[in-house]
């Protein structure tokens, strides 16, 4: 019998989308208050605001689905 073991990490890849976008979003609301300020993803922690290259904001990201979609013919749009 052949196991049906399954490989998909796009639920991985979504949640590492998903801090992406948010670090893009904390880049524009943080830009007047922290012009020179850079962000690092999965160094210090998920995304952290850097200054003079040290972690000075710590910030942890969670993507939680509330469903899960297909793409077929009879799915709901």
């Amino acid at each position: 019998m052949v196991s049906q073991v399954s490989h998909d990490a796009s639920a991985s890849a979504l949640g590492y989308l998903y801090q992406a976008k948010w670090a893009l979003l904390e880049l524009f609301r943080g830009s007047s208050e922290r012009p020179d300020g850079a962000i690092s993803l999965e160094l210090h922690d998920d995304v952290a605001w850097e200054v003079a290259d040290r972690p000075v904001d710590l910030l942890q990201t969670k993507l939680h689905q509330r469903s899960t979609r297909t793409l077929g013919d009879r799915d709901d749009d």
